[in-house]
């Protein structure tokens, strides 16, 4: 099979979908200036990836110390082993008891996706393709990956990078809760903790969110996706975009497209605080304050905090910040999940060729579950297709459920690419 050329000709996706199409076992190589990533299949299946400066070795123990699975010196422990033995690195973890096996099967499961998600935003450099009789991999620990789900995947986040970097430039900025990401009650609080050393595997950190998924929520307890809540769970102080995805045990596109989605929704925005707090921590070593300025302080805020009760005007103006800032929040979580849905329709299309019957198809086909096809009120969106014009209608309501609102109606349209001769391109 010869297959090479340039990213400029021949994008990755459409890489992708010709190596899955025709089930191909090999190695796909990629050259960007300086970088060179490689890509292993068997079948149309992609079973391993790995970077010239980074192997995934290497990184898979770097990611396990950050999310604190594992300790560093555990790591450096492991490392020797691993010279003197020439095992892999994650059967020696094993072996010396420092992860669970699921532990290492998720870890490498999110590295391999998550160097492939980062070179589908290479728009030039050289690729080639090798078919290979046989394949070495780590089969007891990796799973295959099938190539149309990175695809579609790697498409999505391929459309949404340029308006994430928009909000988030570069992963140094820091970012902090605002007052009403403060309020916000997680179902997460209550089962999850990141700050208490190794921990079992990541399914287990979520049980406490499904848990609660039945239960009624409050105002103060909006409908948040499980990644959203991982995410704002970790922004209870100021900190930087790369220590969330650090932390996060989330891919990067994933983690950075939670803190925008929390942007969105006023719960998250950019911080200086970070920077500020050391400053004035210096400032405080060097010199202490009086003892009788706190004092002072404290009698005049409780002066403050009488009058400010005493005040008329506010039995009103509590309350009408409260009615405002919940009309924002809705509109704007209404109008994220209608986007979520709008990305699962052009996923089904994608895959199918054909728009779905109802948006219930995307829940059974695993899509979107049943609570994405409702707003934050519970009402289901409205869905209109028409199939001869391969155009739909999506269309959210105002908070009383009946009410369509202008903001909140999508239409979108679909063209059927032609077919290209794909296996002249192959053989």
């Amino acid at each position: 099979m010869a297959l090479e050329g340039t990213l400029r000709d021949f994008s990755l996706a459409d890489i992708f979908q010709l190596i899955g199409i025709q089930r191909k076992t090999g190695v796909l190589t990629l050259r960007n200036g300086k970088e060179v990533a490689t890509i292993s299949f068997i079948n149309g299946m992609v079973v391993g990836a790995d970077t010239d400066n980074q192997k995934l070795e290497n990184r898979l123990g770097h990611v396990l110390v950050k999310t604190n699975r594992i300790s560093q010196t555990e790591l450096e422990q492991a490392l020797v082993i691993q010279n003197s033995t020439l095992q892999r690195l994650g059967q020696v973890l094993i072996s010396k008891g420092f992860i669970k096996k699921e532990d290492l099967k998720e870890s490498l499961q999110m590295q391999v996706s998550e160097i492939i998600y980062r070179l589908f935003r290479w728009v030039d450099g050289d690729y080639h393709f090798r078919q290979e009789r046989y394949i070495d991999y780590d089969q007891e620990n990796f799973s295959p990956i099938s190539a149309e789900s990175l695809l579609m995947e790697g498409i999505r986040m391929i459309d949404e990078w340029p308006m994430i970097e928009r909000a988030i430039p570069s992963f140094d900025i820091s970012v902090e809760r605002t007052e009403l990401g403060k309020r916000i009650k997680l179902n997460i609080d209550k089962d999850l903790s990141f700050q208490s050393g190794p921990v079992g595997s990541f399914d287990d950190l979520l049980e406490g969110v499904m848990a609660d998924e039945s239960e009624p929520m409050d105002a103060e307890s909006p409908s948040l996706s499980h990644e959203q809540e991982i995410v704002l769970k970790l922004i209870e102080r100021p900190i930087s975009v790369q220590k969330v995805i650090d932390k996060s045990r989330l891919n990067e596109f994933e983690t950075c497209r939670a803190i925008y989605d929390l942007m969105e929704v006023d719960l998250v925005r950019k911080s200086m605080d970070v920077v500020i707090e050391h400053e004035v921590e210096f400032q405080e070593e060097e010199k202490e304050l009086p003892a009788w300025i706190p004092v002072i302080v404290v009698v005049v805020f409780a002066l403050i905090g009488a009058l400010t009760h005493w005040n008329p005007i506010n039995s009103f103006f509590p309350a009408f910040l409260e009615v405002e800032t919940s009309q924002t929040y809705f509109e704007s979580s209404s109008r994220y999940k209608m986007l979520r849905v709008a990305d699962a329709i052009d996923l089904y299309f994608l895959d199918q060729g054909k728009l779905p019957v109802t948006l219930d198809v995307l829940v059974d086909r695993n899509l979107l579950k049943d609570q994405d096809l409702v707003d934050p009120n519970g009402n289901k969106y409205s869905y209109r297709q028409r199939p001869e014009e391969l155009t739909y209608t999506l269309v959210g309501f105002a908070s009383d459920g009946f009410s369509e609102r202008p903001d909140l109606v999508m239409n979108r349209s679909f063209s059927l690419p032609e077919k290209e001769p794909i296996d002249e391109l192959l053989e």
